[in-house]
C-alpha cells in the first residue's frame, strides 16, 4: 500500500445535511442530496433582462438590496 495514496474507507465522508442546497434542483429538506446524486430537472429561474433593469430602476434597487456586497473597492482603485 502506498503511503501517498492510501485506499481505505474514510470515516469523514461528506454527507448532505438539512441545510445543504442542491445546485441543480435548488431543493433542501427531505431529499438531501448533492448535485451528482440529483435526478430532478432544473427549475426555470426568471431574471429580468438588462434592458428591463435600465427601464425600471425599482427592479435594480430590489436586486441590489438582495445581493450582498462581498468587498468594497479601496479608494486608490476608484476612478477620480
Amino acid at each position: 500500500m502506498s503511503k501517498y495514496a492510501p485506499h481505505r474507507n474514510s470515516a469523514n465522508q461528506p454527507r448532505a445535511t438539512s441545510s445543504t442546497i442542491c445546485q441543480k434542483c435548488l431543493q433542501t429538506g427531505k431529499q438531501r442530496h448533492f448535485i451528482y446524486q440529483c435526478k430532478s430537472t432544473r427549475p426555470y429561474v426568471s431574471r429580468p433582462s438588462r434592458t428591463k433593469l435600465l427601464e425600471k430602476p425599482a427592479l435594480l434597487a430590489k436586486l441590489n438590496a438582495s445581493a450582498k456586497t462581498v468587498a468594497e473597492v479601496p479608494e486608490e482603485y476608484k476612478t477620480k
